[in-house]
């Protein structure tokens, strides 16, 4: 198991222990549609379900479940087998009913035996959820899941300490409406937050240096590169060039007459 997530399971084990009095051997309900999901994924079931609590476990099947689980046609020789490891609870129908019906009765209204229940039917734990202190498990992609604790049941027990600790009904709803006030408000910022984060999700394009150019491009891009080095080689050759002026005569600033002057000069005497 992950060290994270592991982490999150300690955190929700420890709030049924501080709020509900769960203690150690932790007492788990199994259901027959979970016994049979395991023996289709190959999971350890007994293994799995220690390293999702925790702790040691005492693993609890009812008469019915165990009549779902040797009536299943494909999965029954390694569910029987993995069945024959649970303790038999009890249960007081004399004509069996489902093995999810009949879980959910023998944890009751209020689930005051703290059992926690591990189990594949969705109706069942929609209707665990709202019982407070109700530790469900499930099997996810072949991963053994603890549910985390409902808001619910949070706030259920966060009351309960507050009347403990003797304030008043009137301070109470006070930090309710408080702490629901700064939720909505986070809540409020939340999307703006995304947007200027991190980028969504979706289809995200090639990677630039690992694709290849086409051979166009690349020609094109020579050509051009050759251009501009032409232009370039040109302008600079032109920039030397008016540096290098000839001098001026001198005679057209007024100055002393030239040497061909002097000998035409010469010769007309």
């Amino acid at each position: 198991m992950r060290p994270k997530r592991a982490k999150a399971y300690k955190k929700v084990m420890q709030f049924y222990q501080q709020n509900h009095g769960f203690r150690e051997p932790y007492q788990i309900l199994v259901s027959p549609e979970f016994v049979l999901e395991g023996a289709a994924k190959k999971i350890d079931i007994v293994k799995a379900l220690e390293e999702v609590v925790g702790g040691r476990v005492r693993l609890f099947i009812s008469h019915c479940g165990i009549r779902d689980v040797r009536t299943e046609g494909p999965r029954r020789d390694s569910a029987i087998a993995t069945s024959k490891q649970f303790e038999k609870r009890r249960c007081p129908h004399r004509t069996p009913i489902a093995g999810a019906e009949c879980t959910g009765e023998i944890v009751g209204p209020t689930n005051q035996h703290n059992y926690c229940v591990a189990t594949q039917d969705d109706e069942l734990r929609k209707k665990l959820r709202k019982i407070s202190g109700m530790p469900l498990i499930h099997i996810s992609h072949s991963v053994v899941v603890l549910e985390p604790v409902p808001k619910q049941a949070k706030e259920e027990s966060l009351e309960q300490v507050q009347v403990k600790m003797g304030l008043p009904e009137l301070e109470r709803k006070m930090i309710k409406t408080v702490k629901t006030k700064a939720r909505d408000a986070k809540a409020a910022l939340a999307p703006r937050k995304h947007a200027k984060g991190k980028k969504g999700k979706g289809p995200k394009g090639p990677n630039p240096l690992s694709v290849q150019k086409s051979k166009k491009t690349k020609a094109a891009a020579k050509k051009a590169t050759g251009a501009a080095a032409k232009k370039a080689t040109g302008a600079a050759a032109k920039k030397a060039g008016a540096g290098t002026k000839r001098p001026r005569d001198e005679t057209q600033d007024g100055g002393a007459p030239s040497a061909k002057k002097k000998a035409g000069a010469a010769k007309s005497n």
